[in-house]
């Protein structure tokens, strides 16, 4: 009974359009598209640049949970992919909280998935033709969730360094300094001294504008489609 209800609180009773292939397959054919120019007419920088970002996708978790969800239906998928984020997003808290980032395996794992986020937060501004089934609603929702990731997993590399002009006594003093950082208020009573601590402070900054150029870029895409909606209907 409980996973019948949590099955319909989850999934609902929507129609969901079914793709032939997911994950590595798919993917390969994105990529393939990208390089013959199928998709779009692209070139100079902007096309090595799409095509290394499609190609460093290969490289992350997110492609092969698709892969081993490839058999179930489409709303399977999407939630898998949504757990998967949803774990990327509380992963580091629960590094802050337990300091795991004092072993190098965590805190390199903190960087890669750190890093996966934002190759997809590229991924959504530069191959936008691979998100075109997704809700924008849903997109919106998943990015909230992406930004927190980001300043969490920030908040686990300042822990780990000495990288400030006073130590962080706890998780609650890294994740302040890293939203901060992240709103580029800078209050004063925390500031990279180090040449470690200024690259990495500049680096989440350049981070954060880049979440504000793609919502931007979503609130646009989203008023363009309405206005089309409204004059066609």
């Amino acid at each position: 009974m409980v996973k019948k209800h949590l099955r319909k609180i989850l999934k609902g009773n929507n129609y969901s359009p079914e793709e032939e292939t997911s994950g590595y397959p798919l993917h390969i054919k994105r990529t393939v598209a990208i390089w013959h120019n199928q998709q779009y007419n692209d070139f100079g920088l902007e096309r090595l640049f799409r095509l290394c970002l499609s190609a460093l996708m290969f490289i992350y978790p997110g492609i092969l949970i698709e892969t081993i969800f490839n058999s179930k239906t489409y709303i399977n998928r999407k939630l898998a992919a949504e757990m998967y984020v949803m774990l990327k997003t509380f992963l580091p808290l629960f590094i802050l909280l337990n300091s795991w980032y004092i072993n190098p395996v965590v805190y390199f794992i903190n960087i890669y998935l750190l890093s996966e986020t934002y190759i997809y937060l590229f991924s959504k501004i530069f191959l936008a033709e691979h998100h075109a089934k997704t809700s924008n609603k849903r997109t919106l929702l998943l990015l909230i969730f992406n930004f927190v990731e980001s300043g969490l997993s920030f908040a686990v590399i300042y822990m780990a360094g000495n990288y400030l002009s006073a130590p962080l006594k706890d998780a609650l003093d890294a994740i302040y300094f890293s939203v901060v950082t992240s709103a580029t208020v800078g209050y004063g009573d925390f500031y990279p001294i180090t040449k470690m601590g200024k690259i990495i402070t500049t680096m989440q900054i350049l981070c954060s504008i880049s979440f504000i150029v793609l919502f931007f870029n979503f609130f646009s895409g989203a008023s363009n489609q309405a206005a089309e909606h409204k004059i066609n209907g």
